[in-house]
């Protein structure tokens, strides 16, 4: 008796190759979205590591009730500095000796390179500075559209409400520009993702 060949024939491949082809075209994007995420979830966790910092300095050591910004109050500082401006970018940020010392000044422990630029604000006058802005910014795909996370912490009044010293609180997310930028306001001392829809 003659064996009967057995297999696929080239319809049947080709519908598997097509299903195949189909799946990786859904799966693909959405695992590189998820991969966008992923590293972006950093400025989340720094923001909030930064405020912990600012606030146990602001009541443990300073006792003036006053904030600390990365060891110096009253200004605005952006880490890591990258020897100049920091850009954000696809690849990390290398943070120099420097930046390291001056994150360590609030107690915060910086671990490695970050995709993120952070900044930390205090409101004028810097003779007043109970209103504390946070923000981290990154550009992890490239587009030129900064992904930005931002807490904002007022010192409250006994009615609830921002005190009115030190008013004039700063802007937040402020290399995005195009009336993009966030309004402070209640609950404060949360971390916000200025556009869940970045990437």
């Amino acid at each position: 008796m003659k064996k009967v060949a057995k297999g696929f024939t080239l319809i049947e491949l080709m519908i598997v190759v097509a299903i195949i082809g189909i799946l990786a075209a859904i799966a693909i994007p959405n695992f590189l979205r998820y991969q966008l995420r992923a590293k972006a979830s950093e400025l989340k966790e720094n923001v909030n590591a930064i405020f912990k910092a600012e606030e146990a300095l602001k009541n443990r050591e300073q006792g003036s009730g006053q904030y600390s910004i990365f060891g110096a109050a009253g200004t605005i500082s952006v880490l890591p500095s990258a020897g100049g401006a920091c850009v954000p970018s696809s690849t990390k940020l290398p943070w120099a000796p420097a930046d390291l010392a001056a994150a360590q000044a609030i107690d915060w422990m910086v671990e490695g390179s970050t995709y993120g630029c952070y900044n930390a604000v205090v409101a004028t006058p810097a003779t007043a500075q109970i209103h504390l802005t946070l923000f981290a910014e990154s550009d992890i795909d490239s587009d030129g559209v900064y992904n930005c996370v931002y807490m904002f912490k007022a010192t409250l009044n006994s009615g609830g409400t921002a005190s009115a010293a030190g008013t004039g609180q700063p802007v937040a997310c402020r290399n995005l520009g195009g009336g993009t930028n966030p309004t402070f306001g209640a609950p404060w001392g949360m971390v916000n993702q200025l556009d869940s829809n970045v990437f």
